[in-house]
C-alpha cells in the first residue's frame, strides 16, 4: 500500500473549497496541453490549478485518491438558447421556416419573466450535470428588462460559469420587416454591460448579432457592432448565409467583410452555407467559429456542418448544442456527432478533403474544451489543465461497465462516457455536482418547469393559432 492510499480521502469526502488546497493523487489527467495525458497528481488552491505532474510532494493540502477517475477540463458550449429548454424535443422533423412559425412565432411572446427563469435554470443545471462548466447563453427572447433580469438571475442561481448573450425581442425572428432597420439601442446594451461588466466573472456578458441582410440591414448591423465594441463586449452572431428574401446561399460574410465588421472579437455560429472563401476571411481576421453538429446535420434546410471546411481554412471551431428542441444536451453526443458526420463526409467525398485528412478524436475533444475557451476570449484561464488556470474540472469515473477498460483516456471520454459517469464537477474549485448528483434543489426546479409548461401549452389553449406546435397529447398533465 502506498502512503497516499493509506491517508487519502475518497473523492466523495474531499472538502475542496472548504479546505483551501486539495491534492488529487494518481488520476488519469487529460491536460489538453503539450503535457498530454498521464497518470499523476493535481493540486488545487483557491479555485485554481496550482500544479500538476506525475508525482507532487505537497504537505499542506488534503489528499484525495483520484486513481479511479479521469480528470479533464470542463466542456464549454459556445452557443445555446437556454430559454428553449421547455421546447425540448419538439422540432427534430421541421425545417427552419417551420420552426420560426410554429414554435417561436407561437410561443416566444407568451413567455413571462418567471418562465424565462424556469427555462434558463433548467437548461443551466442540465448542462452542469453533463459536465458543461461554461455556456454562452444565446438569450434571443428578451421582451422586457424583467425577462433579462430573470435570465441572468437563473444563471447566477445555477452556480456555473456562464456568458449571458445580450439578445433581442423574440418576435425579431418572425416579424423581420418590423425591425429590419432598427438596431438595438445603446441604452439597452449598456444596461446589460453594467449588470455584467467583468468578463472574468462567473456570469459575464457578450453581444448577440443578427445576420445581415436577412434579419437586419447592413447599416443597422454596423451600428450594433459599434455599440458592442464601444462597451468592450465580444460578439456572437448566427450566420446561415441567407439573403434579404430568405434564399440561400448569400455571401453574408463577404458583405460583412466589405463593411469592415469582421475582427477577432467575433464568433460566427453555424456557417453551414458559407463559402470556402468566406471561411478563409474568418481565419484572416482572427475570428472564431461555433459548430452545432447535431442541429446543423439534421435540420432539413441546413447544409452539412462545416467542420472540415473550417479546418481547411485554418479555423479550429468550438462546439455548441444550439438548443434542446433539436439536439442532445450532453457534450458526449455532440463530440460523437462532430466526429461521425465529418468522417462520413470525408469517406463519401461529399465535399473535397485532402487525401491524408481525417478528423481525430483529439480534435473533437479540443473543440469541446480549448477552442470553446478561445471562442469566449478565455483561453488564458479556461479550457485546459495548466498551472494558473481556473479549476473548472470534471472527474469522470472509470469503473462503470461502459468505461471498462480504459485503454485510451480521450477515446473513453469522447466515445464511451455518459453523463452518469461524471462523478464530480468543479467550477472555480467549488463542487456543483458530487457523487453523480447535482447540488441543487431539483424539487423546486421541477415545480417551476411544470408551471411554465402548463402555462405555455395547456392554459388558454384555445388562444393558440391552428399552426401552433403542441406537445404529444399523452404528456398533458393529469387531472
Amino acid at each position: 500500500m502506498t502512503q497516499f492510499e493509506a491517508t487519502a480521502l475518497d473523492l466523495q469526502n474531499a472538502r475542496f473549497d472548504e479546505a483551501g488546497s486539495t491534492l488529487v493523487k494518481q488520476a488519469i489527467i487529460i491536460t489538453g496541453t503539450e503535457q498530454g495525458t498521464f497518470r499523476g497528481d493535481l493540486l488545487i488552491r483557491d479555485g485554481h490549478i496550482a500544479d500538476l505532474g506525475p508525482q507532487l510532494e505537497v504537505t499542506d493540502a488534503e489528499i484525495v485518491d483520484g486513481s479511479d477517475y479521469i480528470v479533464c477540463a470542463g466542456f464549454i458550449d459556445t452557443h445555446r438558447h437556454l430559454w428553449t429548454s421547455v421546447h425540448k424535443g419538439l422540432v427534430y422533423d421541421l425545417n427552419l421556416l417551420e420552426i420560426f412559425t410554429s414554435l417561436y412565432g407561437t410561443y416566444s411572446m407568451r413567455f413571462r419573466a418567471e418562465d424565462i427563469y424556469a427555462a434558463t435554470l433548467l437548461a443551466r443545471l442540465t448542462t452542469l450535470d453533463a459536465g458543461i462548466t461554461t455556456v454562452l447563453d444565446w438569450a434571443h427572447n428578451v421582451n422586457t428588462p424583467e425577462m433579462e433580469d430573470a435570465g441572468i438571475q437563473a444563471l447566477r442561481d445555477a452556480g456555473g460559469r456562464s456568458v449571458y448573450g445580450h439578445g433581442y425581442r423574440g418576435d425579431r425572428v418572425f416579424d423581420i420587416a418590423r425591425y429590419y432597420d432598427q438596431p438595438r439601442s445603446f441604452k439597452s446594451t449598456e444596461r446589460t454591460r453594467k449588470l455584467l461588466p467583468d468578463d472574468n466573472a462567473l456570469v459575464s456578458s457578450c453581444y448577440l448579432g443578427l445576420e445581415p441582410p436577412y434579419f437586419i440591414s447592413m447599416e443597422a448591423c454596423r451600428k450594433e457592432f459599434e455599440t458592442a465594441r464601444e462597451l468592450g463586449m465580444r460578439i456572437s452572431t448566427h450566420l446561415n448565409s441567407m439573403g434579404p428574401d430568405g434564399t440561400a446561399p448569400f455571401p453574408t460574410i463577404e458583405a460583412m467583410h466589405a463593411a469592415g465588421l469582421m475582427a477577432d472579437d467575433v464568433t460566427y455560429v453555424h456557417l453551414t452555407a458559407a463559402t470556402d472563401h468566406e471561411l478563409q476571411l474568418i481565419a484572416d481576421t482572427g475570428g472564431t467559429a461555433s459548430v452545432a453538429p447535431q442541429v446543423d446535420a439534421h435540420i432539413v434546410s441546413f447544409a452539412a456542418p462545416p467542420t472540415g471546411r473550417l479546418l481547411a481554412a485554418g479555423v479550429r471551431p468550438s462546439l455548441s448544442n444550439d438548443g434542446p428542441p433539436a439536439a442532445s444536451e450532453d457534450f458526449f453526443s455532440l463530440m460523437r456527432s462532430t466526429f461521425d458526420v465529418e468522417r462520413t463526409i470525408t469517406k463519401s467525398r461529399f465535399e473535397p478533403r485532402p487525401d491524408d485528412y481525417h478528423i481525430m478524436m483529439s480534435d473533437v475533444f479540443e473543440f469541446a474544451t480549448v477552442q470553446g475557451a478561445r471562442a469566449i476570449g478565455q483561453e488564458h484561464r479556461l479550457g485546459s489543465l495548466a498551472p494558473g488556470k481556473v479549476a473548472d474540472l470534471l472527474f469522470i469515473s472509470t469503473d462503470s461497465p461502459s468505461m471498462l477498460p480504459v485503454l485510451d483516456p480521450v477515446a473513453a471520454v469522447v466515445f464511451h462516457a455518459n453523463t452518469s459517469d461524471i462523478d464530480t464537477v468543479l467550477v472555480q474549485g467549488k463542487p456543483v455536482k458530487r457523487n453523480g448528483r447535482l447540488l441543487a434543489d431539483l424539487a423546486d426546479l421541477r415545480r417551476r418547469v411544470e408551471n411554465t409548461v402548463s402555462y405555455l401549452y395547456w392554459q388558454n389553449e384555445s388562444e393558440l393559432p391552428p399552426h401552433a406546435l403542441l406537445p404529444h397529447p399523452a404528456t398533458r398533465p393529469c387531472g
